[in-house]
Formats: structure tokens, sequence, C-alpha cells
């Protein structure tokens, strides 16, 4: 018999310490409905999680730096949770997590057992093919962040049936960027650029597949037209030095700042004029450009991943072809010189844009009806099978 509380478990390989949407909109459920608890597969390295100071239960699977093959005492740890804690949904991200779910599942014959892609190409080889082909029957639902990445799962893998792909879009807390009380004067004081500097910027891991060697050779046409831009670049990654090496040849080093990892996010994108995100890999649903249009900065995005699916027309923001420096600098510098008013109305676009479909209110009631339909159909099938007896 069905209860009036949903016994919901999140399935993470680790707590890195940053938001994430599925977090978010987990812990904005109604409490009075679902009942949700946190499992990782590794603890290694937390000292604080802000999940558990929300009250929430938080169980680590091992203190593992790196879980290597197919662990046997993760799977029983999780086989326990799941029985001790009578779990009816089990929501796994990512493959290794996606694994150890539907093998635990197997056992306690957990009703609903949810995999969550959050990104393209994930499916690389045959052996990734071979093993999602045996795992993907097991999964009740498989949820993707945008439509091409759905598209993506269908075309890499085999006997996955459109049907049981969900889309449930990244999503963003509107507000914590739509309603920032500083003003871009004293934003860009803060980064050391006077009131007049312009502002070009970009947020996520300096890492090849985000494509930042591009924009640094689109940023050096783009400073030809205009020479008071200068560059920022927010987060961290194994490809810093080679991008201020890059930047240093190119001779624009002194108008490029990279200022590491920032917890005041809202506030830089106050002093940004306009947003850039170049990449070129595996981006799903890329959070940074929700939040930079939900800022009120002007965008340029790549046809990567779901960011077309984001800035669907030229009235929202630009989308160039990736790895295109020329296309990219092109973009920018339309952004840059638009007038005040054609330039406000696309900024109101994109906000609109992103509170109608991106903000945490509206994919919450998403992923509401995505668990509580799935838990449904179970009970309703369980029940006429047993009639059926």
């Amino acid at each position: 018999m069905k209860k009036d509380k949903i016994n919901l478990a999140l399935l993470w390989s680790h707590y890195d310490g940053g938001v994430t949407s599925v977090n978010d909109l987990v812990l904005g459920l109604d409490k009075e409905r679902f009942n949700a608890i946190f499992i990782y597969l590794t603890g290694y390295g937390v000292e604080t999680n802000f999940i558990e100071e929300a009250g929430y239960d938080v169980f680590y699977l091992s203190n593992m730096e790196r879980i290597r093959g197919f662990r046997l005492s993760i799977l029983y740890r999780l086989i326990r949770i799941l029985k001790e804690r009578n779990i009816e949904i089990l929501h796994c991200h990512a493959h290794k997590c996606s694994s150890y779910g539907a093998n635990a599942a197997t056992f306690t014959k957990t009703p609903v057992v949810l995999s969550h892609v959050h990104g393209l190409s994930r499916t690389r080889n045959f052996k990734r093919r071979l093993a999602n082909f045996l795992l993907f029957r097991k999964f009740t639902r498989i949820i993707a962040v945008a439509k091409s990445v759905k598209e993506d799962v269908l075309r890499s893998n085999w006997s996955v049936s459109t049907e049981k792909i969900s889309v449930l879009e990244n999503s963003i807390d509107y507000k914590r960027f739509a309603d920032v009380s500083t003003s871009k004067e004293d934003a860009k004081g803060m980064l050391g650029f006077s009131s007049d500097a312009f502002v070009f910027g970009t947020v996520g891991r300096l890492s090849r597949n985000k494509g930042q060697i591009y924009l640094i050779k689109a940023f050096v046409k783009a400073k030809q037209m205009i020479p008071s831009a200068n560059l920022i670049f927010v987060g961290e990654g194994p490809l810093r030095q080679d991008l201020e090496k890059d930047a240093a040849k190119m001779g624009v080093f002194d108008s490029i700042h990279f200022l590491g990892r920032r917890d005041d996010i809202e506030k830089i994108y106050k002093a940004i004029d306009v947003f850039v995100l170049p990449s070129i890999g595996s981006e799903g649903m890329p959070r940074v450009i929700l939040e930079a249009m939900a800022a009120g900065v002007p965008c340029v995005g790549t046809k990567i991943g779901g960011t077309p699916e984001v800035i669907c027309n030229n009235d929202i923001g630009y989308v160039v072809e990736s790895r295109d420096s020329e296309a990219l600098a092109q973009a920018m510098t339309k952004l840059a010189k638009m007038t005040p008013k054609k330039q406000q109305k696309l900024i109101d676009n994109a906000k609109q844009r992103i509170y109608s479909h991106y903000s945490h209110d509206v994919v919450i009631r998403k992923l509401e009806n995505i668990y509580e339909t799935e838990l449904t159909d179970y009970y309703e099938s369980d029940k006429r099978q047993k009639s059926n007896v």
C-alpha cells in the first residue's frame, strides 16, 4: 500500500561543496510529502556538508579518494541503507552511481530507480555502450538535463526508447542573481576597474572542453574595436598557466584577469558587460548561462549542448559555432556596441525566459511530477498484477 510520505534517496559520487540544481530542487520539496536522504559513494575530504547542516540525513559509503573498479563493500552498504530507510525512489547521478544504484535496487526491489545524465558524450566507447545496454533496462526512467543530451543518449545507446527519457533542465535560484543591490559601478570598482572600462567575462573550470583559448583569440579581435575592453576568467583548473601564456603571447595579458574561484559570483556578474561561454565540449545545460541571463548580462554562447536551447533566438542573446574565434568576436562586439535601448530589450527578454523556464520554482514542479508519476505508475501496476494472480 502506498504511504502518504515518499522515501527518496539521492545518490552522488562525492560531495564537492558546490551548488547543484538538483540538490536545490530536492531541498525545496514539500517535507510533508517527501522524506529525502543524500548518499555519497565517498566522503573523502568532506569536513562540512551544507545539506547535513540543513537537517537532512547524509550517508557516505566509503572514505576513498578514488574508487577504482566496482567495490562490493560499497554495494553492500548501499543495499543496507535502501532497505533500512525503505527507499521508494532512488535518484542516481552519472554513470558510476547509476551502476551501483541499479545493482542495489535489484536486491532491494526499490520501486523507482532514476538515472540522471548531466552532459554530452557520456557513452564514449563500446565498453560503456555495453554496460549501458545492461543497466538501462533496470532504470524506471532516464533523466537528461537538455533535449540535446536526450538526443545524445538515444543516438549512442542501443535499444533505449525515447519514451523512457525525460528532460529536466538545470535551474537556478532566480532571485539570487536577478535581485542584487550592488551597482555596476561598485561591482567594477570591487574588481579594480574604472566605471568606464568595458568588461567581457566568463565563468567555469579552466579546461580544454570549455574552449577558453578561442575566447582569448576572440578578445584580441574585440579589443581592437573596443580599446577599453578587459576580460575576466572566474574559476580554476589545469589550463590556467597555459591560458596565461597564451594571453601574453597575443599581447593582451595586461587586459585579461584570472580571478580564481569566487563565492560572490552574483556580484561578479554585475561587473560584466557581456558574458561569453566559448564551450567546445561536453556541456549539458550550463548553469552559468542561466545565471548570467538572470543577472541581466547580455550573453554569447556556442552551439554546444543545451546552450542553443536556452539562447533560442537573437532577441535573447547570440549563439555561434564552437571553435570559431572570428564569429565569437563578431558577436561580442555586436552586443558591446548595441544601443542601450536594444540591449535593455534583449536583457529583459533573457531574464523573462530564465524566470519562466529555468528558475527553481518552475523546474521543481517538473521534478515532483516525475517522482510522483513514476511511483504512482509502479503501485498501480503492482496492484493490477496482484489482482490478476
